[in-house]
């Protein structure tokens, strides 16, 4: 009989009142904008991610591909955080792994930063799954892509920003999101402008702008719809550590949780995560090395079970042959 792990995941502690996430927008660019044949001076203006010199191939195919329009037709651009937004439901994340790459909350890669080098960059593109569930039982999937997300360690915290995919009981909906998680804050996930549907993919970037500011920016590239670049620095203090790039399919906890009892998952069947980069800086470096999921930790997520005693795996991932830059994500079992 498989026994729960002997190392739990740390309990959550009393957290402060819930705080606004401060969003920072840029210029919202016109419309009609081109970014992809505009001066690089005038798209990063709007805080674009303009090609840089000192980029590799892999970083400098995504951006391009970020900044073109769809075939035929203008990008559209909206507002980060329209007006009278509200954020979305507070929710707890926990960080840590169980043993083995097991993880109650997480499935997907977490890749470090070696030596004396820090992570800079991260991005990615995936395709929102369709989600359902049993009646009247509310279920989540959130996919995200974010940095230091292995958070055992003092203040740590996480910046982040995705997609969920919420079964109410009844029905599913769909929508953006941004947070910046904080050991010990309640900072709420903010619900952002992009609207995004099943089947839609989305590109997703995070730069590090300076050790406590973070650029966010996002694209419905099945829409053709730009997400308005914004800026938001680290809560309380804090720096981001560059210790960690992550790929994640999660499940959060609800408010009050101890970590053991998050939402149940949402059958989500299958995310592919595409084009996944990481860049990082070593001291006095002026650019970036980028990197693949070549040597990216893999996590599956289980659930821990009463009774039978068990741990189920719940949701797993697996990597693409021939694409060192793809991973694939499945609900359920592989065994």
């Amino acid at each position: 009989m498989t026994q729960p792990p002997k190392q739990p995941l740390p309990k959550q502690p009393l957290l402060k009142p819930p705080s606004p996430l401060p969003i920072r927008p840029l210029p919202l660019p016109p419309a009609g904008f081109d970014p992809s044949t505009a001066q690089p001076t005038l798209v990063l203006r709007y805080g674009l991610p303009a090609p840089r010199p000192g980029d590799g191939p892999a970083a400098a195919a995504f951006r391009r591909a970020f900044l073109a329009p769809p075939a035929g037709r203008p990008l559209l651009f909206v507002e980060a955080v329209p007006p009278g937004a509200a954020p979305g439901p507070v929710t707890v994340r926990t960080h840590g792994l169980v043993p083995a790459g097991r993880s109650v909350n997480w499935s997907g890669g977490s890749l470090a930063a070696e030596g004396a080098r820090s992570l800079v960059g991260v991005m990615a593109r995936w395709r929102v799954p369709a989600v359902s569930g049993a009646a009247g039982r509310p279920a989540r999937a959130s996919a995200w892509i974010g940095f230091d997300g292995q958070g055992f360690y003092r203040n740590a915290s996480l910046p982040q920003i995705g997609t969920l995919q919420a079964w109410d009981g009844a029905g599913a909906h769909y929508e953006a999101w941004v947070q910046w998680w904080a050991r010990g804050e309640e900072h709420a996930p903010q619900t952002l402008g992009l609207d995004v549907a099943p089947g839609d993919e989305v590109s997703a970037m995070l730069t590090l702008l300076d050790p406590a500011t973070v650029r966010f920016n996002l694209k419905n590239e099945t829409t053709g719809t730009m997400l308005q670049a914004f800026d938001v620095a680290a809560p309380g203090g804090r720096h981001v550590s560059g210790a960690t790039a992550e790929w994640i399919l999660e499940r959060p906890s609800p408010l009050g949780s101890d970590g053991w009892h998050p939402y149940p998952l949402a059958d989500y069947a299958t995310c592919p995560f595409t084009a996944c980069l990481a860049q990082t800086r070593g001291p006095g470096e002026a650019a970036p090395s980028e990197h693949d999921l070549a040597r990216a930790s893999l996590i599956r997520m289980i659930a821990i079970e009463a009774d039978p005693a068990r741990i189920r795996t719940i949701s797993y991932p697996a990597r693409v042959a021939g694409d060192p830059r793809a991973l694939g994500l499945t609900y359920g079992s592989p065994f």
